[in-house]
């Protein structure tokens, strides 16, 4: 039912857009992602399949995490073109349709229709976003390409479209690798990360929100489906890189978005790691805790300004409004994992299930570099409390979504009980 709402909505908003106003436009577009996350809802825990279409535990709770993401990036911008709210709407379904497949070739398709639109959404501001675009078109291009001789390769060892079908020998090695290599693309995973740094600072904020939530969450049901039969021993190598290049890299940074995008490297080395240990349900609540703590935190710097934030620009945020201030410091406070934050019950769930696994290497690099971490988050959050001159306009709505993902970040990490169960049918 959530694929025919996308389907509908994406087909009938293509022929309005051009006879309706823009704020109308908008609010159909809200209208079409609320009614998908409406009917995601009302099926949650029923499977369901047609063809390679697979509803599942998986599809549900990372299609869920994305539409989090497309709604509130379609909340906070504000353009006289309707083509960027139907941007975010053709992404959206793209990401649904990710994660809602184990045929490869559909993957494939998925990932060209969520990438698509996040290419013209990055040039949105055209001059360094014109130059951050093309490395990630490029980038992307690339991975794509890595994926289909992926795919083929995977045929050819198993016989078999389907992610997950059982194999083994060089052949089907490599068809893994593959695979990996252009779905770390999308999740930022070290070495695949180097567009991120230069796309996150050159994109508009609110673009750059949508990539750090709903592109994670989607690509992430990918890699559950492709990595979990096989390829551990590359995954393992990636995750040590990602969590040392994301947290050194992000010491040295100056400006608020290049430093979230190495720390997000970082997370998703994090995550991989949830991966890494085969269970799902970590996954789900550390990318649950990842969505709101990052998409809070680009939300309120879309607030100060749609382009670059250096840090010395944080500065007197809380005098200058208490409420996005504290809501800054507390995405801060959750990224690196302090309790009671649901940052906290994120990173425990991962390292204790990398303890049960044996992966005590991997464990020790990631609490190593998750201490590392406090410097910079420390810097990102205590900087709104600092003398200065903060600008920030928000508007009622956005504040008052600040106050309650804040809420829900504290509440999360308070009682992690009321929503494990439910993110646990992801395994």
């Amino acid at each position: 039912m959530t694929l025919l709402v996308f389907a509908f909505f994406s087909v009938v908003l293509t022929l309005l857009g051009f006879v309706v106003s823009v704020p109308l436009f908008k609010r159909l577009v809200i209208l079409g992602l609320s009614l998908s996350l409406l009917s995601l809802l009302l099926t949650w825990g029923k499977p369901f399949a047609f063809g390679p279409y697979e509803v599942d535990g998986v599809s549900q709770v990372f299609t869920l995490l994305a539409l989090i993401g497309a709604l509130w990036t379609v909340g906070l911008v504000r353009t006289g073109r309707f083509e960027f709210y139907l941007l975010v709407l053709y992404a959206a379904l793209g990401m649904h349709l990710l994660a809602s497949t184990k045929n490869l070739v559909l993957m494939l398709v998925a990932l060209e229709a969520l990438s698509l639109p996040l290419y013209a959404l990055a040039t949105w501001r055209r001059g360094q976003g014109l130059e951050a675009a093309l490395k990630y078109f490029l980038l992307g291009a690339l991975a794509a390409a890595f994926f289909l001789y992926g795919t083929a390769l995977h045929y050819g060892a198993t016989g078999s479209l389907l992610a997950g079908a059982p194999g083994e020998g060089p052949l089907y090695a490599l068809a893994l690798g593959l695979l990996l290599v252009g779905l770390g693309f999308k999740v930022a995973l070290a070495p695949f990360h180097f567009w991120t740094p230069d796309v996150y600072g050159g994109s508009p904020t609110p673009v750059v929100l949508f990539m750090a939530t709903g592109v994670k969450a989607a690509a992430f049901a990918a890699l559950l489906r492709v990595v979990a039969p096989g390829g551990l021993e590359a995954l393992a190598l990636l995750i040590a890189l990602s969590v040392v290049v994301g947290n050194l890299a992000a010491l040295a940074q100056k400006e608020a978005k290049r430093l979230l995008a190495y720390s997000s490297i970082a997370h998703a080395g994090y995550m991989a790691l949830a991966l890494y240990t085969g269970n799902a349900g970590a996954l789900a609540f550390y990318l649950l805790t990842y969505v709101l703590a990052t998409g809070l935190a680009f939300a309120v710097l879309s607030e100060i300004s749609p382009d670059r934030v250096p840090l010395e620009g944080l500065r007197g945020l809380f005098h200058k409004d208490p409420l996005l201030g504290l809501a800054l410091f507390l995405s801060s406070l959750s990224l690196l994992g302090l309790p009671p934050l649901a940052g906290f019950f994120g990173k425990y769930l991962v390292f204790a299930e990398a303890a049960q696994a044996g992966a005590w290497g991997l464990l020790v690099l990631s609490l190593v570099t998750s201490a590392i971490s406090a410097y910079y988050y420390l810097g990102l959050g205590l900087a709104v409390f600092q003398k200065g001159e903060a600008e920030a306009r928000p508007r009622p709505l956005s504040r008052s979504v600040a106050f309650l993902v804040a809420l829900s970040l504290l509440l999360l990490g308070l009682f992690p009980g009321a929503v494990l169960p439910a993110l646990a049918a992801g395994g």
